[in-house]
């Protein structure tokens, strides 16, 4: 049992900075948006067939988020899934995670490490996890990718990235929005 004053830390050797990136990762960001793949420009456009069993079946993720305009925003992720539900880690300041404080609706498809689709997206809907349900993700995440994550996670840790998680849940988006009104 956790009471208010303790606070459970998913990744024990992490010290963030609150608004920390990695060195580059602005101008890296901009780059891959511009050399997105075709595949992954026309996504809204493929019949959404998708599901968390077609992501499981490969190594990378395909989370498409949208600007206020609703232009697609496609981005390459290692993803997790338990309990039916998908986990993502993600850099607080990136542009995703505002995204989603926006408009938490995203298509999810499997795809290659540049972010070629490798299969139907599904719709689902996303939000950033507090820390008390870290925990859930980060194991996730530590059992599907193993050392080669480690080591990745180890030198953002190092450097101190304001690091969260996203719990992404698959779902109709008309689903969502009548729950919500």
């Amino acid at each position: 049992m956790v009471n208010d004053s303790q606070v459970l830390v998913a990744r024990l050797g992490a010290h963030p900075v609150p608004g920390r990136r990695p060195p580059g990762a602005l101008p890296a960001a901009r780059l891959a948006a511009r050399a997105a793949p075709r595949g992954a420009r026309t996504i809204l456009e493929a019949p959404r067939t998708g599901s968390v069993v077609d992501v499981r079946a490969h190594k990378r993720a395909l989370l498409v988020t949208f600007r206020r305009d609703g232009t697609p925003v496609p981005t390459p992720v290692w993803a997790a899934e338990a309990d039916g539900r998908l986990y993502v880690r993600s850099e607080r300041a990136a542009g995703k995670i505002k995204r989603l404080r926006r408009d938490p609706r995203v298509l999810v498809a499997p795809c290659t490490v540049r972010g070629k689709p490798l299969g139907s997206p599904f719709e689902a809907t996303a939000r950033t996890m507090s820390s008390r349900e870290e925990p859930i993700a980060e194991q996730a995440l530590s059992r599907r990718y193993g050392l080669g994550r480690a080591l990745f996670e180890w030198a953002i840790d190092r450097m101190r990235v304001d690091m969260c998680y996203l719990e992404i849940t698959p779902g109709s988006w008309e689903d969502s929005d009548s729950s919500s009104a």
